[in-house]
């Protein structure tokens, strides 16, 4: 039987994906699959559906498609839960999109002929908070909490979590004054948290509005969190 990776893709806009199609090639690879409306299928961009008005390319299918590429696994299953314009709080355990995104990776572990282990969740948010001090402060804590509560609702105490930080423009000139302290409570988490990694934005390019990651910029955050979840699989056999 054949071994599947699950991959949880959690958070706002920026993992859900505003990237423009057009600006990047399509990635195409049959060993690349979705799980959407309860069945796995061939995984195309865009991969989330929260907005199909505003939907388009995410960092998911360059992470999967460089995990493939280094032959970390042989197959991989991308489970797509972001939902744009969510604070940390609309996540916390007991919440509709904590629920579902638990249900969603129950459900995608049971299904198919593949034998499904899930390898990480990947989790992308925090402009949302970034525009309150109060909200800001409490994000330390919030997602801590988060973290081990998925770890323990899935029953995966060492479940890989992998964050990324806030891109730079998110700044007081953009009207998220309190991104730059967001995106260092999840680097400092790195030193408190086993088998978490945060990943750098540094160098990533907005569209033109100032809040969402370019295409470009995504398809390399997508390989970063790559190299992320690399680096957390060999800690584990060191």
């Amino acid at each position: 039987m054949h071994t599947r990776h699950l991959f949880l893709l959690i958070g706002q806009s920026n993992m859900a994906g505003r990237g423009e199609m057009d600006r990047v090639l399509p990635i195409s690879d049959d060993r690349i699959q979705m799980f959407r409306n309860n069945r796995w299928q061939k995984a195309v961009e865009p991969l989330h559906d929260d907005r199909a008005d505003l939907a388009g390319v995410g960092l998911g299918m360059s992470f999967a498609s460089s995990i493939l590429k280094r032959n970390l696994v042989q197959n991989v299953g991308l489970l797509p839960c972001a939902v744009g314009s969510t604070a940390i709080e609309d996540w916390l355990p007991g919440t509709p999109h904590y629920q579902r995104a638990v249900a969603v990776v129950k459900t995608a572990l049971a299904t198919d002929t593949y034998e499904n282990m899930l390898g990480a969740i990947l989790w992308h948010q925090g402009e949302d908070d970034a525009k309150d001090k109060i909200l800001a402060e409490k994000y330390r804590d919030r997602i801590v909490s988060l973290v081990w509560s998925f770890r323990r609702d899935l029953n995966m105490p060492s479940l890989p979590f992998i964050s990324g930080e806030l891109g730079d423009f998110i700044n007081a000139a953009t009207g998220y004054p309190y991104g730059p302290d967001i995106s260092a409570v999840l680097k400092e988490l790195e030193s408190i948290l086993p088998d978490y990694a945060c990943v750098s934005a540094e160098g990533l390019a907005s569209k033109d509005d100032g809040l969402h990651f370019n295409a470009p910029s995504l398809r390399e955050f997508g390989k970063r969190y790559a190299l992320a979840y690399q680096r957390l699989l060999s800690y584990r056999l060191n």
